[in-house]
């Protein structure tokens, strides 16, 4: 007869060292492994173990859903006299989402967290982490018995991502001796020996299911179980601290459907419209992960923001199907419905500062050099705004790409999240030749984002900027798109400048005829999607009468995209965007009390 609700456990020994640290944990900040492995090296560490004995309460849940925290119960060493201090509370998750590494490859991580009293009854937290790298099993050993670990005061779980006030860190290991007693350790409550052994094969069975899904090699790896494996919720605002949020439905002149989303904490007649690049879309200036734009501009006393999303958002779904829209169409449809809809509800006499990225910037030139948007009080354009340029291999790209893949392929749209499909299904090939020649990460997204946009390794940031939740939501924050705007672009680049699709207007010589407000032209030292581009741009318009006009700043060690989207941003590029914003604004608000990190 078996047991209604079947259980196992098993004991675990690991030693090491602990040093005394302290600081305050950020959580956008971890530590890395080579932060502990410095610690190691000093002269003042101590010894350290902790001997466990760990409970999975219910072994079905766990096989249901392999990150289920297990029960831990044991004894920790008491820092400062040698004692076994008992853990009150304990909690272990075998395999779960990375979230304390910030190695980007880190596919899953092992967690422990344990609650303790000291002898005077101060509380006490260790929380430790084993990553387990992708497809690195030289490393199947060391990745699965090292733990590193931080002590911090009070009793708070790593996963409510609060300041923590470290006192120490370290690292643990399993040792051989230890391992085997470990694996003699396992049983259950099953009825019988039978059912005993079953209930531990299958547990090892998971163990060894998870590794092979992080170690094998990438042709065989399961990416498509990640498919609905989303970090955030798609869309979330959940990253904007401050104000109320709200999002508006927008139908062009065209007939399409738009959508405009406001980010509002107090009243201001400078505001700020944000413009995302072609298969972005507003969250890329909202991210959970760190200190995003909206929040920068919130606290620095732009309480009133507004991000459009255009007709090349992420966000929509017709973005995945055959289209002629051109960026003549975001121009003269999507943009001036945006700038009216902002005045509709603010009044006529509102100040409108414009932050642009990518293609969003190439049609917002394009929109105020045909004269379908007026009165704007500022401009800042990132990476290309009038004169696009790209790389040769990028060149080749768009001369033969968008109709190989129309044509001979069939494929209506190209998209990150083709690695993600099951089995070989469309456009798998496409990562697979991609991964071949790609060394510099194992992010499925990052390879076809790469491919999708330019030449680089990667392509479209640098991996410095990036956080490792960033890299690990690509596939959520960069969408599909059809090809008809590289066809757009395309001609641009043979024609040397901007210019509609049918040839007739070109934007660059409309744009040296009218009255430009300030415009500050950025871009990454290192873009490697429209290198120079806006450079060039500003050579070109300094001749001009707006030459007073128009400023150019280049940010070092920065690429295309992580001038936005990058996790030192808010230290190393934002405040020079407010600086020029506030230089041209009339109404000097006092900046909102700092918007805290709402990380889930």
């Amino acid at each position: 007869m078996s047991v209604e609700v079947l259980s196992l456990e098993f004991s675990e020994r690991m030693a090491g060292f602990f040093v005394a640290k302290k600081f305050t944990l950020q959580p956008s900040s971890p530590l890395a492994q080579s932060d502990f492995q410095k610690e190691s090296e000093r002269f003042d560490k101590l010894p350290f173990e902790f001997n466990l004995q760990i409970h999975v309460p219910d072994l079905a849940k766990f096989h249901a859903d392999n990150s289920t925290p297990s029960k831990v119960s044991g004894t920790v060493t008491d820092i400062r006299f040698g004692d076994e201090l008992p853990i009150l509370e304990g909690h272990f998750h075998l395999f779960t989402r990375p979230a304390a590494s910030p190695n980007m490859d880190t596919a899953k991580e092992m967690h422990y967290t344990l609650f303790f009293q000291d002898r005077e009854e101060k509380k006490w937290t260790l929380f430790g982490f084993k990553d387990v790298i992708k497809e690195d099993a030289r490393e199947i050993w060391e990745q699965t018995t090292t733990l590193y670990f931080y002590l911090w005061e009070g009793h708070s779980t790593y996963e409510n991502f609060g300041e923590k006030k470290v006192q120490g860190v370290g690292i643990l290991r399993i040792s051989l001796k230890d391992f085997i007693k470990q694996m003699g350790s396992f049983k259950t409550n099953a009825a019988n020996s039978l059912e005993d052994k079953e209930a531990i094969l299958k547990y090892f069975k998971s163990f060894l299911g998870n590794l092979w899904e992080v170690y094998a090699p990438f042709i065989f790896t399961t990416s498509s179980a990640r498919w609905n494996e989303h970090i955030y919720p798609p869309h979330t605002t959940q990253g904007v601290a401050l104000g109320e949020k709200t999002l508006h439905p927008l139908d062009t002149r065209d007939g399409l459907s738009i959508s405009i989303q406001r980010f509002n904490c107090g009243p201001q007649k400078d505001v700020v419209l944000l413009l995302h690049g072609l298969t972005t879309s507003t969250d890329m200036f909202i991210m959970p992960e760190h200190e995003n734009l909206v929040n920068h501009l919130h606290g620095a006393g732009y309480t009133d923001v507004w991000s459009l999303d255009w007709r090349g958002s992420g966000r929509f779904n017709y973005n995945l199907s055959p289209h002629g829209y051109t960026i003549d169409d975001i121009a003269k449809y999507d943009i001036p419905r945006a700038v009216e809809f902002i005045r509709e509800l603010c009044g006529n006499d509102v100040r409108i500062h414009v932050v642009a990225h990518c293609v969003g910037s190439l049609a917002f030139m394009a929109s105020y050099a045909a004269g379908y948007v007026t009165n704007i009080a500022s401009i800042i354009s990132n990476s290309v705004s009038l004169t696009p340029q790209v790389r040769w291999q990028s060149m080749l790209k768009m001369m033969v790409g968008p109709e190989i893949f129309e044509t001979v392929f069939g494929y209506a749209y190209v998209s990150p999240r083709i690695p993600y499909m099951p089995g070989r299904a469309f456009g798998k090939w496409l990562y697979w030749m991609e991964r071949s020649l790609r060394s510099e990460c194992r992010e499925p997204a990052c390879h076809m984002v790469s491919f999708m946009w330019g030449w680089g390794f990667p392509a479209v940031y640098n991996h410095r900027n990036i956080h490792p939740v960033t890299h690990r939501r690509l596939m959520d924050l960069l969408g599909g798109t059809s090809f008809h705007y590289h066809k757009h672009i395309r001609k641009m680049l043979l024609a040397r400048h901007s210019l509609s699709f049918d040839g007739q207007i070109n934007y660059l010589e409309k744009m040296k005829l009218q009255e430009m407000p300030p415009t500050l032209l950025i871009s990454g030292g290192d873009n490697h999607i429209f290198p120079g581009s806006n450079k060039k741009t500003y050579e070109e318009l300094k001749t001009t009468k707006n030459a007073d006009r128009v400023q150019y700043k280049e940010f070092s060690q920065y690429g295309h995209q992580d001038v936005f989207m990058g996790q030192y941003c808010h230290t190393e590029v934002f405040p020079q965007l407010v600086e020029f914003l506030k230089q041209h604004s009339l109404q000097q608000t006092p900046a909102a009390e700092k918007p805290k990190l709402r990380i889930a």
